[in-house]
């Protein structure tokens, strides 16, 4: 299984669920190209910091093309002080639900920890799709609010992500920026 895993048990599915940081306003540039704003750029640099402290390394990356999402990832991989492995997914951008849900079917089954970085209000509605356990503060808290940036990891005790389905999910943590105040 290899250190960098760290997961109990060995059939267990890990999907980090992360929503851009912080965006400056709409300009005449259009919607994809909005670029994070310097207090987002912060944001995503130290939940790179907090994944790095908790010892997360997803096998696989997805990421939405627009502007806001690579430079979340790229702030994120800079406070990891990690290069993790990526693919930019068209669909990603603006994707609802079930395009997300059709992601998570088709996703390897050797990327046993799975990271998505993405747009609301689809990411919010997964989330919550998927993870119908964990603690009960903690899922209030997701359902209440999906801001930018956050994320939620949710473990699935499956072997493949086409088995991880709605409701299956419990969400181990829920990571929003009162945690990265620090």
């Amino acid at each position: 299984m290899g250190a960098a895993s760290n997961h109990s048990s060995h059939s267990m599915l890990r999907l980090a669920i992360l929503r851009h940081a912080e965006a400056v306003p709409l300009t005449q540039g259009g919607d994809a190209d909005r670029e994070l704003s310097p207090s987002g750029r912060d944001l995503a640099e130290r939940m790179g910091r907090y994944f790095h402290k908790l010892g997360l390394k997803p096998d696989l990356t997805l990421v939405s093309p627009s502007k806001r999402t690579r430079q979340t990832f790229e702030a994120l991989e800079r406070g990891a002080e990690e290069k993790f492995v990526v693919e930019y997914v068209q669909s990603l951008y603006h994707a609802t639900l079930p395009v997300l849900e059709e992601l998570l079917d088709e996703a390897p089954k050797e990327a046993k920890f799975l990271l998505i970085v993405g747009h609301n209000p689809g990411l919010a509605e997964f989330a919550n799709a998927l993870a119908a356990n964990g603690k009960k503060t903690e899922l209030a808290r997701m359902r209440a609010h999906f801001p930018t940036p956050c994320m939620a990891i949710i473990d699935f005790d499956a072997k493949s992500w086409k088995k991880a389905d709605r409701g299956e999910g419990k969400l181990e943590y829920f990571i929003t920026r009162a945690a990265l105040a620090k």
